[in-house]
């Protein structure tokens, strides 16, 4: 959830702390120990970027106004996350309901691995097998036993199976149908704790989603205008970029990426194995990457250094308590503490200093339909 949080914070800009440990943000004398195979020198910023027009970009926003389409479908979801089970009888498998069967597929007339199972629910519908599997026990009888003559896909991953004709016998145990229930006063109150009524539910659902279409609106327009501002720059690339700051993305990137990994209980190396892909491939992929985020990272850091944007301690500890509220944490202390652990102070830094300098941008420009605006 932490390394998620700080993604959605710092969109494509990363940690890039210095050789003393300090954020690569402007610090109070506006300079950077730039560390390198030839030794110690000051970040130049006028070496690496020459900044072209970033004030006065025109952006348009996108729509915030909600639907009532897209408000019947927030409450279809929020009602489908209640939905519950009723076993029913006397008549046939339907599309939507849940299926508890036994199968056992065969290539050949012989069992082939993964293609046997008992008691497994399965929900028609649901696309979880391969095509004409779940259509083809829609009419069945509860204690019916059916051959379905199914091909697996070309591009299917075993290679033993792709492209085969193969045939499933499935026999249908039981038949479950999903339940949406209605909304009202009881359960409006169980789906957000701040109403008592269903129309008080579907205002609040209603801002919720204005809000939320709000801060897409603002990140999207964000994104935009740096866009902007980077194509009007002239800014250095490839082998021209600082190597300690390719080098320190190249290592921030791998140590997020391979957290991100052990949270779905894998390790780089299988992960390449399955991807097909092997430690070059990747390294070089990695220093691609890590030389575009170079490029915007100095890009941030010389429109700062014009506008004479720093960040302060106090701007920090403000949007902690700003991502706590937005990521479910208790309190700013709290998010903060899991930072720590992630040891990604300076990411969140960096991540600072970048939302600084878009609300800047934001500040300059010429927005088409000003009317959008809902933060």
């Amino acid at each position: 959830m932490v390394l998620a949080a700080l993604f959605a914070v710092i969109l494509v800009f990363t940690g890039c702390a210095g050789k003393d440990g300090k954020s690569g943000g402007n610090g109070s004398d506006g300079e950077k120990s730039e560390s390198s195979s030839s030794g110690e020198e000051d970040l130049d910023l006028a070496k690496y970027v020459t900044l072209g027009e970033y004030k006065g970009l025109s952006v348009k926003l996108n729509d915030t106004n909600v639907t009532d389409e897209e408000l019947k479908e927030a409450e279809e979801d929020a009602l489908a996350s209640r939905t519950t089970q009723k076993e029913v009888t006397g008549r046939p498998v339907q599309n939507g309901d849940v299926v508890n069967i036994d199968y056992e597929g065969k290539k050949d007339g012989v069992a082939f691995q993964g293609g046997t199972a008992a008691g497994r629910d399965l929900e028609i519908g649901s696309h979880s097998f391969i095509d004409g599997f779940e259509d083809g026990l829609i009419g069945a009888e509860i204690g019916e036993t059916r051959e379905l003559n199914l091909t697996f896909p070309e591009q299917y991953h075993s290679e033993e199976l792709a492209g085969q004709d193969v045939v499933f016998t499935v026999t249908v145990n039981s038949i479950k149908e999903n339940v949406v229930p209605d909304l009202t006063d009881e359960l409006a109150h169980e789906l957000d704790s701040n109403v008592n009524t269903v129309a008080e539910y579907r205002t609040k659902l209603k801002e919720d989603i204005s809000k939320s279409k709000g801060i897409s609106a603002r990140s999207q327009a964000y994104g935009e205008l740096l866009q902007a501002a980077q194509n009007n720059a002239v800014i250095s690339s490839g082998e021209d970029l600082p190597k300690w700051l390719i080098e320190e993305n190249k290592k921030s990137q791998k140590e997020s990426f391979e957290k991100s990994l052990q949270m779905y209980g894998m390790d780089l190396s299988t992960y390449l194995t399955q991807q097909g892909m092997t430690e070059k491939d990747f390294d070089d992929t990695l220093e691609a990457y890590a030389m575009t985020i170079a490029e915007q990272q100095l890009l941030i850091r010389a429109l700062a250094e014009a506008e004479n944007i720093t960040v302060t301690d106090k701007d920090i500890e403000a949007q902690y308590e700003e991502d706590a509220a937005t990521y479910g944490y208790s309190s700013g202390q709290e998010f903060k503490s899991s930072v720590e652990e992630q040891g990604a102070q300076d990411t969140f830094k960096e991540a600072v200093l970048t939302r600084k300098v878009e609300e800047m941008l934001f500040g300059y420009a010429k927005v088409e339909n000003p009317e959008m605006i809902n933060w």
